[in-house]
Order: structure tokens, then sequence, then C-alpha cells
């Protein structure tokens, strides 16, 4: 995995400017900028409208004795596509939609936070005795 970190470093911009030029050369220009303008007025009210409301979504989740992991992820990836809206790119903008779909965010949030707990916690005790070496 790690062996293509600098290799999607460099591949993505090249990916995204070649798309907003593509795009631009399609639509014009003009059009390309105002939609990457669009998007980033988009990406903000997205980072503020699941700031507030994500929060709430923990609040109650912890109020209610439920894991937090599910709602954290799903914010996570809520502000996830606000910040992808905001960077200039349309294959950025589309991630960011997908994040933005809920059914697919909740599937993608609950793969990541792993198999749900069960409430049952196994505890592991190792029995033996200790001697402190500066007691006489």
């Amino acid at each position: 995995m790690s062996r293509f970190v600098p290799a999607l470093v460099i591949a993505l911009p090249l990916a995204e400017l070649y798309s907003l030029l593509a795009v631009g050369a399609r639509i014009g220009a003009g059009r390309a900028f105002l939609l990457l303008l669009l998007a980033a007025v988009a990406g903000s009210a997205v980072i503020r409208h699941y700031g507030t409301l994500g929060l709430r979504r923990l609040h109650s989740a912890l109020a209610s004795g439920q894991p937090p992991a599910q709602p954290m992820l799903e914010l996570l990836l809520a502000q996830l596509a606000g910040v992808l809206l905001i960077v200039p790119g349309f294959i950025g903008d589309a991630v960011a939609l997908c994040l933005l779909v809920p059914p697919l965010r909740r599937r993608l949030a609950a793969r990541l936070a792993g198999p749900p707990a069960d409430g049952h916690v196994e505890v592991h005790v190792i029995e033996g005795e200790f001697r402190r070496r500066d007691e006489p």
C-alpha cells in the first residue's frame, strides 16, 4: 500500500488537471470556472451544515449509550466531501458527490467502523507475583 502513495500523490493532481482541461475544452473555460466556483460554495455549505448536524447526531448517540464510531465516521466523511468540493477539480467533486449520498456514506462508515460491538468486553488477567528490587 505504501508503494502506491507516491504514485497517487503524483497521478491524482495530473488527472485533476487533465479533467479540468477536458471539461474546459468541452463546455468552455468560463463555464468550467463557474462550475468550480459553484462547487466551492457548495463545499462550504456542506461543511457548515454537516458540522452542526453531525455534532447533534454524535451527542444524541452518546446520550443514548450507543457507540459513537458510526456517527463520527459519517461526520468525517461528510466533512471530507465538503473539503473535496472546495478543492478545485472535477474528479474530487465526483467523489464528494458520492460521499454526500446518505446510504453510500452510511455503508462506507459502517465498513470503516468494523463489526458492531455486542457489548461483551473480554478481559484478560495474568496472575503473578512481584517484588520491588529497592526493598531490602
